[in-house]
């Protein structure tokens, strides 16, 4: 963040720039407890918490006028953060497998079900105690075989059908290390965290976007009503293409701008925007509660 963002911004307006350890909820908190002053000038935030804080009015509207690089990142980006924001990178929710055992990986969420089933291989997938859970397995699973927001039967039924061949992780370290003991064959994980693997010399794993299409897992962008307008500056920044080029090097996932051009090495790992599916935050944050309360009913985990 410092070297692709920061220091640009530090560069083009000799302003400092302090980042802010922490995360997006306690963030917010704490623009909630003063909007009139809030303590931070731009704000990371996660999908569903950029629309709660679009719907509190806490943020103010984001327009190519404020932010110039605003109009080369796709307008259902910003609308989805209700206009008050927008999504700078992704990554995407596939199946990464064990090249050493998984010698014809499935290529869709339907066929990862059947195969799995079938006993053919042991899969490890997120449990509920992962926050990003319902959105990158349920609703994308859910979302694959014919279900809604308001059905997630599809999904609860293939985990029945899957129950006896599943292992859970309840953090990307331990997916890794299902992996690497052999305690599982093969997955639900992100694209970027896989060729992060690769580049650091695991050569036995991959990544396969479902033919289906895996869910997006955005990281929005906001300024908080009241802050600095210098905070304009920086984002404008956050959204250049040069910065997020280098950016995307850096951490092997996709970003917004449609006039980034990839690497040979990293065009062949980042998934088009076309090819994933982009999650409705804002409905799935309606009934989330409802589908971890059916998942710890009926899975546990």
């Amino acid at each position: 963040m410092r070297d692709c963002f920061v220091a640009p911004f530090e560069a083009k307006t000799g302003a400092t720039a302090t980042v802010s350890l922490g995360g997006p909820a306690q963030w917010l908190a704490q623009v909630e407890a003063n909007p009139e002053n809030p303590p931070l000038d731009v704000l990371i935030m996660s999908p569903d918490l950029a629309v709660i804080a679009a719907e509190g009015d806490l943020m103010d509207d984001f327009t190519v006028e404020k932010l110039p690089n605003l109009a080369n990142i796709p307008q259902e980006f910003t609308d989805a953060c209700l206009g008050k924001g927008t999504y700078f990178d992704y990554g995407v929710g596939g199946i990464t497998y064990n090249k050493q055992v998984v010698s014809d990986a499935p290529k869709s969420f339907a066929a990862f079900v059947d195969r799995v089933a079938s006993g053919e291989f042991i899969a490890s997938v997120p449990s509920i105690q992962y926050g990003p859970t319902t959105v990158f397995f349920l609703w994308a699973l859910n979302n694959a075989l014919g279900g809604t927001v308001d059905n997630v039967d599809p999904f609860f039924e293939a985990m029945a059908k899957m129950k006896d061949n599943l292992v859970f992780w309840a953090g990307p370290n331990d997916f890794f290390n299902h992996l690497a003991s052999g305690e599982a064959d093969l997955g639900i994980y992100f694209d970027g965290r896989t060729w992060n693997h690769v580049d650091e010399g695991v050569d036995w794993i991959s990544f396969i976007n479902p033919e289906e299409g895996g869910a997006m897992t955005a990281v929005a962008i906001q300024k908080p009503k009241n802050a600095s307008d210098l905070a304009w500056d920086y984002l404008n920044e956050v959204l250049a293409p040069e910065n997020q080029s280098k950016f995307a090097e850096i951490l092997n996932y996709g970003v917004t701008n449609t006039k980034v051009e990839y690497s040979e090495k990293l065009a062949s790992r980042v998934t088009p925007l076309s090819e994933a599916n982009l999650p409705p935050y804002a409905e799935i944050a309606r009934v989330r509660n409802d589908w971890v309360d059916r998942w710890n009913r009926e899975i546990g985990m």
